[in-house]
């Protein structure tokens, strides 16, 4: 027992640090909405953008006493360039122009960094907390409950927990990227209705059409929903003894609920910051049958290379050689 109490605490430590220090880079973050509109000219206080619905000119005023933060640490606003393409949370003036409380930047080249303006209005601070923690322990709970049922009523050891718990971290991650990161400016705007988010119509973030809309920019995005569901055919197996066909199923299953909740959660808020898309369900499950093909070689590799070993002395060795799978 105090063995099982040792691991699970180390477990729990990687896990909380995993999830509190990993960062999705190089990826939309607009989305592929293609955000509000375009840098133009960056001021003092200010910056001037062209709206993406009509064309015409604004300006940006950052919320007073506010701060920008990257991917990377604090920033200016003279570190924004024209030509990168913008997000906005905040609220219109009577002038015309705009005060952000928060802006969401994509590099106009394809490379993204993810800036965000906050005022001092603590009431927005304490919502933002509020959502985040609860996040937090939701992800947190559902882990425990799942380590719990897996150990008490299956049975399943402290290596099949370890195993489980690094797939599960992987999850969350992948729900961070597509949902958490800009679905959750949705929640915020239910708790504080005076938050005005200037998004994507539903309506207007839906493709059913396969293949037919790509065009050569869509590549790179193409290549990420590929990247990003290869651990999910690598992993499943580890913690399953599901073969190819289950696992593509519920990998092509995964990424259309993904999609799915993308859409259910800009229709109840009739504005969305993420696109519902066919080609995302297609090649994220190209992404599922890749990563399988590499479990399959990996594990055959790793038992020709380990053939020699007592890996009967290492259980993780062990698990590892002994997939039903090959």
């Amino acid at each position: 027992m105090k063995k099982f109490f040792i691991i699970l605490s180390i477990i729990i430590v990687a896990s909380v640090a995993t999830l509190l220090g990993c960062k999705v880079y190089g990826a939309d973050l607009c989305g592929g909405t293609g955000g509000n509109g375009q840098i133009i000219s960056v001021g003092n206080n200010a910056f001037t953008m062209k709206r993406n619905d009509d064309g015409s000119s604004q300006i940006i005023y950052l919320a007073g006493q506010a701060t920008i933060e990257t991917l990377t640490g604090f920033v200016s606003l003279s570190d924004l360039k024209i030509g990168e393409r913008v997000t906005l949370v905040g609220g219109p003036n009577s002038d015309g122009s705009f005060t952000a409380d928060a802006v969401v930047v994509c590099s106009g080249t394809g490379q993204a960094t993810s800036i965000v303006v906050r005022n001092n209005d603590s009431n927005y601070e304490k919502v933002s907390v509020a959502i985040n923690v609860a996040t937090m322990l939701l992800v947190g709970l559902v882990w425990l409950g799942a380590v719990m049922f897996f150990w008490l009523k299956k049975k399943k050891g402290a290596v099949y927990l370890i195993f489980f718990t690094i797939f599960y971290v992987y999850i969350i991650k992948v729900f961070d990227y597509t949902l958490f990161q800009f679905q959750s400016l949705l929640v915020l705007k239910y708790f504080m209705p005076s938050v005005i988010l200037n998004g994507l119509t539903a309506v207007k973030s839906v493709n059913l059409i396969p293949l037919a809309t790509l065009t050569f920019h869509d590549l790179r995005i193409s290549l990420l929903n590929i990247l990003l569901f290869i651990p999910f055919g690598f992993g499943l197996p580890f913690i399953t003894n599901f073969r190819f066909k289950k696992v593509v199923f519920i990998g092509a299953l995964f990424s259309v609920g993904i999609e799915f909740l993308q859409l259910a959660t800009g229709f109840i808020a009739n504005i969305t910051f993420r696109v519902t898309d066919i080609n995302d369900v297609i090649f994220n499950t190209v992404g599922a049958i890749i990563g399988y093909i590499l479990f399959v070689v990996f594990v055959r590799v790793y038992r020709r290379v380990f053939r020699n070993w007592k890996m009967s002395v290492n259980p993780i060795l062990r698990y590892i050689a002994e997939r039903p799978q090959i």
